[in-house]
């Protein structure tokens, strides 16, 4: 599909830089330096076509060979590509794809010379190459799309399509009747929240669970039941009893790579999980969002936890927010089609669905899905196993290593963890304590810990961390 190009005249270029001559070093290096200021700033777009050498050089009054040597710098730094007749295209070097998660927040200078460093959010970085892509694509695909004649593939109801294929793909015979796509997985849950739960409507949940959920269903009014997990996993004969007991509207369960402790459950408990379902009369939620992020090596990927035929009171939701692009606000619920009709006959699920535009987008991305999974799982294998090896060194607490998804579980042997949290705030590193993740306010002895962050900043983490560790027994 053609694409515009977009050329930065020379005489433009100085009006864009400013007042760049006045860091240190030599001018080529302050003039490498300005450019890639511009980039981060905005004022120089990816993707722009850069003046010729010479064509520079007259503009702003320097040595041709001046301009060589800083677009030679900026070549080693991966800031620009350079194409025999093509002329040098600005792009991002791999430092700065970090920074793009998902609004372009900071990443890149996290914890540097004693900058803040944020490990409250766990999200993955943006593809950007593929991302600035799609969104080429989308864009080229808008005016076609909102015509009525537009090929099915340029319409914006493509996206359930392609997401009702991968379903099918996986196990899961699905197609569109199965799927109402809504602006990510936390508007999917609102809009069952709306369906299902009244005031003082009882709701379990794992405990630890993802702390959006929580807040999701106590602004519902719903009454919060724990139901705890192990070191290892879930007790099912526990969890018959809760629903045995407390006979919820709703229950809410992250099975693959469960947010925060990354665990898995297992294929035989997964059959029981289906076979105790069946006794209790109670929407089974299951969250998916983290299902693509499997960081085991050669594994077969996980089987649907409780989804059957005709069942009408087991849904799943899944977005695409951890697996391709947090920024991307696209989500859906799959479930049986009349529990699809009875939701998307809603007044609110008009304003939780997805902008055209960003279906659009999401459906382009999605054909980039295999390529962008698998350099971000091999990224994230890197940085968990890096930052469990630094943890390891740590004799106040343990872990385990989790099987997927973005964060490890941190249990703390002597310490509060909102207490250690208040210490590494005054140290520039902010956590966020277990208690945020349970449903009656317990878990007050553990940390999340993402590990989307490189491994650079990821030590400075764990430096800030035991540094915090030791102010708690007077030690620093």
């Amino acid at each position: 599909m053609d694409q515009v190009v977009r050329r930065v005249p020379a005489s433009r270029l100085p009006e864009l830089l400013g007042a760049w001559r006045t860091g240190g070093g030599t001018l080529p290096r302050q003039l490498a330096d300005a450019v890639e200021k511009a980039v981060r700033d905005g004022r120089l777009p990816v993707g722009a076509v850069l003046p010729a050498e010479r064509l520079l050089a007259g503009a702003l009054g320097l040595a041709r060979g001046t301009v060589t040597t800083a677009y030679r710098l900026l070549r080693e730094e991966g800031l620009i590509v350079t194409r025999t007749g093509a002329g040098s295209t600005v792009g991002l070097p791999p430092a700065l794809h970090d920074r793009l998660s998902p609004w372009a927040s900071d990443r890149g200078e996290a914890g540097r010379n004693g900058a803040p460093l944020d490990l409250t959010v766990a999200e993955p970085a943006a593809p950007l190459d593929d991302l600035l892509d799609a969104v080429r694509e989308a864009t080229d695909a808008l005016p076609g799309a909102l015509l009525a004649d537009a090929s099915e593939d340029d319409r914006p109801s493509a996206l359930r399509g392609r997401i009702a294929a991968l379903h099918t793909a996986q196990g899961l015979a699905t197609d569109g009747g199965h799927l109402l796509l809504t602006s990510g997985a936390d508007a999917a849950l609102s809009l069952l929240s709306a369906a299902y739960l009244r005031p003082n409507a009882r709701v379990v949940l794992d405990s630890p669970t993802y702390p959006g959920a929580l807040a999701l269903f106590r602004g519902a009014g719903a009454r919060l039941v724990a139901q705890p997990l192990s070191p290892g996993g879930w007790d099912l004969a526990a969890l018959d009893r809760t629903l045995a007991a407390a006979r919820p509207a709703l229950t809410y369960l992250v099975t693959d790579f469960h947010n925060p402790t990354g665990l898995l459950m297992g294929e035989e408990e997964r059959a029981e999980l289906r076979r105790r379902l069946r006794a209790h009369d109670t929407l089974v939620v299951l969250d998916e969002t983290m299902r693509d992020l499997d960081l085991r090596e050669g594994a077969a990927p996980p089987t649907r936890a409780a989804g059957r035929a005709g069942d009408r009171n087991t849904v799943s939701v899944g977005s695409l927010s951890k697996s391709l692009w947090p920024g991307l606000r696209v989500g859906w619920i799959r479930a049986h089609p009349d529990v699809v009709r009875r939701l998307a006959a809603l007044p609110l699920a008009a304003a939780l669905a997805p902008s055209p535009f960003d279906r659009l987008v999401a459906a382009r991305l999605l054909e980039r899905r295999e390529a962008v999974l698998a350099r971000r799982i091999a990224q994230l294998r890197v940085r968990r196993d890096h930052l469990a090896a630094r943890l390891a060194e740590l004799p106040w607490c343990r872990f385990r290593v989790p099987d997927g998804g973005l964060s490890l579980w941190l249990e703390l042997l002597d310490a509060d963890a909102r207490h250690l949290s208040e210490r590494a705030a005054a140290r520039g590193l902010a956590l966020t304590p277990g208690f945020r993740f349970s449903p009656d306010g317990t878990l007050d002895r553990f940390l999340r810990l993402p590990f989307t962050l490189p491994p650079e900043a990821l030590d400075t983490a764990v430096d800030r961390l035991a540094e915090a560790h030791a102010s708690l027994s007077g030690a620093g």
